[in-house]
């Protein structure tokens, strides 16, 4: 009898520690060519492998499932996981990444496996009741967008004059970003995250919009914080209404921009943490109003908090007119960084070394923003 009780009280104790990682995959089966097809899975460890897949369960209309068995001592754990359409086809971009949970779960992945590029689209003459003028919309969607269409968006990055940022034949001097290029080919080798672009063209009052107090040497400026609510009450409403986003908070949403946009970034993302959790100030114009940023903004505006919630990139050139600003934005990140920041967790900095204020050597560091505001992080 005391062999029983013990032999119970062990499988007991074995079935306790004993989880359940179930993978669920939602693709639309309406993409796919006529025909029988099933997805699998490969991974790093709970039984998967990179070399041949093990086969996912139907479980209705275009969701597969696969459950994965772990022991509660492997909690913590990183797995990494890929899906392969019919054990051939690798999905795109970057491995799902899963921290095992201490509990047994579901985790839901979205793949693609045929789309490598994104596509944008153009939203003409938006209006401003707060501005009381009216502006194009040049929205870009990641590759999977139009591909898996059960797949929503959280992370989405608002950047200013947005006919600079895909297209040459809108942008000034005929140089653009080639945003676009730059996110597609980091999406695809799994170097980052797929984002939205919302890109808000300027208007002919750039000057005033793009900043938030009058320059007395400038005579101009000072409409800043009605152009933030602009994009806050009027420009994300409609990204929402029309795409498929899920921003769950300030962590997910981003403001860029350049030269003038740089500053009402930084600036925006400063005194709206709440709202923005990601700030990227390329070339920025901290020279505007006396230098006000440094010695007003950030001397008497509360900072944002420094547990990573909060995110600030800052870049310069050093060359050309005035150095492409680049003591100003020196000084700038020196200052954030005296603040609590810490360089290259909260605070990134980066110095183009023969970089000019245009918007070829924006588009051409493009890069070092996205890479730092969305790293491949794990999905639970």
């Amino acid at each position: 009898m005391t062999k029983i009780v013990v032999l119970v009280c062990v499988l007991a104790l074995a079935f306790a520690d004993a989880l359940d990682l179930t993978v669920e995959v939602q693709y639309p089966s309406s993409k796919l060519t006529a025909g029988s097809h099933n997805m699998y899975l490969r991974g790093s460890s709970l039984g998967l492998n990179w070399s041949t897949g093990l086969v996912m369960n139907s479980a209705g209309d275009d969701k597969w499932q696969l459950s994965l068995s772990y022991d509660a001592s492997q909690a913590g754990q990183s797995v990494q996981l890929k899906v392969v359409l019919d054990d051939k086809t690798w999905m795109i971009g970057a491995n799902a990444v899963v921290n095992l949970p201490s509990d047994s779960s579901t985790l839901v992945l979205y793949p693609w496996f045929f789309s490598t590029a994104g596509a944008y689209k153009l939203h003409r003459n938006v209006f401003s009741p707060q501005l009381n003028n009216t502006r194009d919309l040049v929205i870009y969607t990641p590759p999977s967008y139009y591909e898996n269409t059960y797949k929503t968006y959280e992370d989405v990055l608002v950047m200013h004059d947005g006919q600079n940022l895909f297209n040459a034949s809108t942008s000034f001097l005929g140089i653009a970003w080639q945003c676009q290029d730059t996110v597609n080919n980091l999406v695809v080798t799994g170097n980052m995250r797929e984002i939205v672009i919302v890109g808000v063209n300027n208007s002919p009052d750039r000057t005033d919009e793009l900043t938030y107090s009058y320059d007395p040497t400038q005579k101009a400026g000072g409409k800043g914080d009605i152009y933030l609510n602009f994009l806050e009450q009027t420009v994300m409403p409609l990204a929402k209404k029309y795409y498929r986003l899920a921003i769950s908070g300030p962590q997910n949403l981003g403001i860029m921009g350049s030269s003038l946009g740089g500053l009402i970034s930084c600036y925006a993302g400063w005194t709206r943490s709440n709202v923005y959790g990601r700030a990227g100030c390329m070339s920025s114009s901290f020279w505007w109003n006396t230098e006000d940023f440094l010695n007003t903004i950030l001397a008497k505006d509360p900072a944002p908090k420094t547990d990573g919630s909060y995110l600030v990139y800052l870049d310069s050139g050093d060359s050309g007119p005035g150095s492409d600003d680049k003591p100003q934005t020196i000084a700038v990140t020196k200052q954030i960084a005296a603040l609590g920041f810490s360089m290259n967790q909260t605070e990134f900095y980066y110095l183009d070394h023969g970089g000019q204020h245009n918007e070829y050597y924006w588009g051409h560091r493009f890069w070092i923003p996205m890479s730092d505001f969305y790293p491949i992080v794990p999905t639970q």
